[in-house]
């Protein structure tokens, strides 16, 4: 088809994983080069898709029968790629606080926090892999990885709460896990919800 021909998703693949990456990265090291690189990546992101979008209009305006169908199911998942960019960079503020006041997480928040990172990575390179393939399998995986983040980031909470009462987490870094876990748990609601606009 014209549409598997002519679309070239992986700009915005590599950006998003990128962004991941600087994330944590700025997470773990405290580094603001990396924090001031997870922004540049976000714009680039952006950029990326406002091309894509701009390009799958165009085809769009041609199509016709199958192949408009796909290009309009291409609109629908940019603009959910462009609210995975959204919400990944609301991990910033969370992050910058952190990296600003030089706030230490217990050994089990920083664990819980890098997995989510991790899991970021394998779920965003799976959902470009379906834009290419329409693959079952991927659908199913990035369908019940989104609900494990989710899942995931409520018992993460529930456990930093009694780390709190015991005083295994200091209340300064408090807030700023919770924020963390909130953009997590608003990703992994969004990368489920995505899968629906592929075909098949």
């Amino acid at each position: 088809m014209v549409a598997q021909k002519t679309m070239d998703f992986s700009p915005i693949k590599e950006k998003l994983v990128a962004m991941i990456g600087a994330g944590r990265d700025a997470f773990n090291r405290h580094s603001r080069a990396s924090l001031e690189q997870f922004k540049t990546l976000e714009e680039a992101a952006r950029q990326e898709i406002a091309a894509a979008k701009k390009k799958v209009a165009e085809y769009l305006a041609q199509a016709k029968g199958a192949e408009k169908d796909q290009f309009t199911v291409y609109q629908k998942i940019l603009a959910a790629l462009e609210g995975l960019v959204t919400t990944l960079a609301g991990l910033q503020e969370p992050i910058q606080k952190k990296v600003k006041d030089s706030i230490l997480f217990s050994e089990k928040a920083v664990s819980q926090t890098n997995c989510l990172f991790d899991t970021q990575t394998g779920v965003i390179r799976s959902i470009f892999d379906i834009i290419q393939t329409n693959n079952e399998y991927l659908k199913k995986f990035v369908r019940e990885e989104g609900g494990k983040v989710q899942k995931d980031c409520d018992d993460y909470a529930t456990e930093h709460e009694t780390r709190l009462v015991e005083g295994l987490c200091t209340p300064q870094a408090a807030p700023i896990f919770l924020a963390i876990l909130e953009q997590f748990r608003s990703l992994g609601k969004q990368e489920s919800e995505l899968v629906e606009h592929f075909q098949g």
